[in-house]
């Protein structure tokens, strides 16, 4: 099977990891799954897409930024692609969605697929486009009922799948970096693996983290990433004397297992750009609970006093309440921890993944034959 997956973006980063591996996972299967991609800025997308050995198809501007001409050239080129034997179009953001719904206007032609990737391409004002796709795949139960509700797709052409994980991506398992980065090996430690941006909710961990530091002066809290909110961020800490013995900066790292083996507790307030949540399964694979607002895929990843815990809502007060009692219990915290890891193991793989997709493809393709 010949499949075009469209993603308008420059950066190895929100949906750009989770494409590249189903693409890889397809091809494997021994299936031609080809990327399209921004080519209007300059990233390091598509040297990661060499890394996962997923051909590019050139040609394209595929770019939001790009003006009326490079979109117009990219309509003519797109109709020209749809012309040839691709039997899926695979659109993955809301641009390369809009160009191949216009391309493929008033012609049969490829399976025409799109992935929700995240809540916002679910406003209301976005309802017509998942209308015109042939299938919408969402990335939890939560998005494919809104979906449903709204009346944008019949039951029959919504899938809901889950994110994934390899463990391999998060070797060494070995060791921790408590000594690098000045923390007690006793000390009970939380964490926050996220780029430093508005939206994640480091202002709000930070507001309920001084309950936490007055209620548990061994407890520390770990930040790690980068970001344009990284500066504000220091500067909160650094002015309050309760963060600043207390909050730790660990920077951008790449050894994400020993980062992650270091927490006894995870937490992540918002899915970010990546709607599966890929950082909570991350942590979830390395052994470590999670402790999440109970919103999109996060509700149904975590599961409630087995893996992690769930927060009604994200407030300050609620947070710091959960983050005292699960770090006052280490020994709770480790079972939570196994868990987490048995369930990453048993049900957040490629292999189940790909199987699911290629599989609603097929059931698509039907109609489409006769």
């Amino acid at each position: 099977m010949k499949i075009l997956h469209l993603l308008s973006y420059h950066l190895y980063t929100g949906p750009a990891e989770p494409v590249l591996r189903l693409a890889r996972a397809q091809r494997r299967l021994g299936h031609d799954a080809r990327l399209a991609i921004d080519r209007y800025r300059p990233g390091d997308l598509a040297g990661r897409a060499a890394d996962y050995q997923v051909p590019l198809v050139a040609g394209l501007a595929l770019s939001v930024k790009a003006g009326p001409l490079a979109q117009l050239s990219d309509m003519v080129r797109l109709r020209r692609l749809l012309k040839r034997e691709w039997h899926v179009v695979h659109c993955h953001r809301t641009h390369d969605h809009v160009m191949a719904t216009l391309a493929a206007a008033g012609r049969r032609g490829p399976l025409l697929l799109r992935t929700v990737h995240a809540a916002r391409s679910l406003v209301a004002g976005r309802g017509w486009l998942l209308r015109r796709a042939d299938g919408v795949i969402t990335i939890c139960r939560q998005h494919r009922q809104q979906i449903l509700r709204r009346g944008w797709q019949p039951d029959c052409r919504v899938l809901a799948i889950e994110g994934v994980v390899e463990p391999e991506d998060l070797m060494p398992a070995d060791g921790d970096l408590r000594r690098e980065l000045g923390v007690r090996p006793d000390a009970p430690l939380a964490g926050m693996v996220a780029r430093m941006k508005p939206g994640r909710g480091h202002e709000l961990l930070l507001s309920a983290w001084r309950r936490v530091a007055h209620g548990n002066p061994r407890a520390r809290l770990l930040l790690a990433g980068r970001g344009e909110e990284e500066h504000h961020l220091r500067a909160l800490v650094a002015g309050d004397e309760l963060l600043a013995g207390s909050v730790v900066f660990a920077g951008y790292r790449r050894d994400l297992g020993r980062l992650y083996r270091t927490l006894d507790l995870k937490v992540i307030l918002a899915p970010g750009n990546d709607g599966t949540c890929r950082a909570a399964l991350e942590a979830m694979a390395c052994g470590v609970p999670v402790l999440a607002p109970a919103v999109d895929a996060l509700a149904e990843i975590v599961e409630d006093n087995h893996t992690g815990r769930l927060l009604e809502a994200a407030r300050p007060e609620l947070l710091a309440e959960a983050i005292l009692d699960l770090l006052g219990d280490r020994g709770r915290l480790r079972a939570l921890g196994r868990n987490a890891a048995e369930r990453a193991r048993e049900r957040f793989t490629m292999d189940r993944q790909v199987a699911e997709i290629m599989d609603f493809i097929e059931r698509l393709q039907k109609p489409k034959r006769q």
